[in-house]
């Protein structure tokens, strides 16, 4: 449901309400499409509305006591998405600065996201993808190299804020006490108004109604920086700064979410990393009103802007938390069932998002102790192992980097099969229903040897989270 809802936010561009649930973005769908409801309205009825104009059929199983459950979010998020890809919708202009109501701007899109106005900003120069500094703060580099590409005479030694108005000053762009916040901080409306002005310096402005970057590269690069961005590193009870994504922690986010598999499987960390990936990068990215195919048989990638991404978790150490000894984990990370990923390489290309990081071993087992509780509480049965012996568990992970890799063509996959840096392998059986049974056959994935990819034309990006 999460996803659904960000989605919404996403494609609508309203600012979520704070409102629990589905509320909020039921009235951003309204808002959008400019109907009229009444104050007592349930989501249901609203919903049944907004499907009605959207040309959307609307099943009674959509509704759950006065809500909309998951299917009718799914539905709704369908048509929306259609609507948008038509143009017979446009998205609400809460983000844009309230400087840009003259009609020259009227053709603006906003950023939907810091990460997302600078990685635009950067693309109109060629000068390479932009991160966030700490505290999700835009990097000077960024106005730097506009000013130095598109207004050279201004002193780039300027504050960041005081070069931000002199460029908006040039672009004719309104620059307002909105467009900065404390400690030397450009604000999302600020940097919108530099994009703003920019693209109408460059003749570009409206060209693109998504941030739809020129290659994978620069896409890589940029999904990447902004999932690094997504978690910010706490310090622990050693004084130590990092990044932990605990085994409870992250399947209680999964349950609250609505998700079923990830909270009961043993490698829960992968399944948390695409469904909050997937959160992060929807929120982060203004959606492809064009997106390319992600599905191929029974198999979904997980993510798209204007390629097609899928998000894996590597788990490349293991730390004993008695001892504090860490060893290596696998030097080769699973990816997807070899039909689909070459059927989707051979149309358009296919990338991946992968973190890489340290388990956390369950050294005294009581964590699969406490998901065996969950699973049994909510009547899931846990199934046998087929070898009839207990893999090694995590009950958390420390993410410390996001790599980015990607297949352009047949050529590259076949490449890459020749030089080793990617091989196939049959999966181990499913596990069985009952002890003394066997489980079924699963279909043949391909393995990414990420040592050697990393020395490959297949390496897009590599962003480490700071220690």
């Amino acid at each position: 449901m999460a996803e659904a809802i960000a989605r919404v936010y996403s494609l609508t561009g309203a600012v979520p309400r704070g409102t629990r649930g589905e509320k909020g973005a039921i009235l951003a769908l309204r808002d959008v499409l400019g109907l009229e409801t009444d104050i007592a309205d349930t989501n249901s009825r609203t919903g049944a509305l907004i499907a009605f104009s959207l040309g959307v059929e609307w099943l009674p199983s959509y509704e759950e006591r006065n809500k909309v459950n998951l299917d009718g979010m799914n539905a709704l998020l369908e048509g929306a998405a259609e609507a948008y890809r038509l143009g017979s919708f446009a998205r609400l202009a809460a983000r844009r600065p309230a400087g840009l109501d003259d009609p020259k701007w009227s053709a603006f899109e906003p950023a939907a996201s810091k990460i997302e106005a600078v990685n635009r900003i950067s693309q109109l120069t060629g000068s390479g993808p932009e991160r966030l500094g700490p505290g999700s703060k835009e990097q000077k580099s960024v106005l730097i190299n506009l000013s130095t590409n598109l207004v050279p005479h201004l002193d780039t030694r300027l504050t960041k804020t005081k070069l931000g108005k002199a460029l908006a000053e040039f672009f004719g762009a309104p620059w307002t006490d909105q467009c900065e916040s404390t400690g030397e901080t450009i604000s999302l409306t600020g940097l919108n108004t530099l994009l703003a002005g920019a693209e109408l310096r460059l003749g570009r402005l409206g060209i693109a109604r998504a941030m739809l970057l020129g290659t994978p590269e620069q896409e890589g690069k940029a999904l990447a920086a902004a999932l690094v961005d997504g978690w910010r590193a706490t310090t622990d009870e050693g004084g130590r700064r990092r990044v932990l994504w605990d085994g409870r922690e992250s399947i209680a986010w999964m349950e609250k979410q609505g998700l079923t598999r990830g909270p009961n499987d043993n490698e829960w960390q992968g399944f948390y990393y695409e469904a909050k990936g997937r959160e992060l990068l929807n929120a982060a990215f203004t959606p492809n009103p064009n997106p390319p195919r992600i599905s191929y048989g029974r198999t979904d990638f997980d993510y798209s802007l204007q390629f097609v991404w899928d998000l894996k978790a590597h788990t490349e150490m293991w730390r004993t938390p008695s001892t504090g000894a860490v060893t290596r984990g696998q030097s080769a990370a699973p990816l997807n069932d070899q039909v689909a990923m070459s059927q989707c390489i051979g149309e358009q290309g296919l990338g991946f998002l992968m973190v890489g990081g340290v388990g956390i071993e369950d050294e005294d087992g009581s964590f699969v102790a406490w998901q065996r509780e969950q699973k049994k509480a909510k009547g899931v049965k846990s199934k046998p192992s087929n070898s009839g012996r207990s893999r090694r568990r995590k009950a958390g992970f420390e993410p410390q980097h996001v790599e980015a890799f990607f297949f352009h063509d047949r050529e590259a996959l076949t490449g890459a099969l020749l030089a080793g840096q990617l091989t196939g392998f049959n999966q181990g059986l499913q596990a069985p229903d009952a002890e003394g049974e066997q489980g079924r056959a699963r279909r043949p994935k391909f393995n990414l040897s990420v040592g050697k990819a990393r020395g490959s034309d297949l390496a897009v990006a590599r962003f480490e989270w700071p220690a």
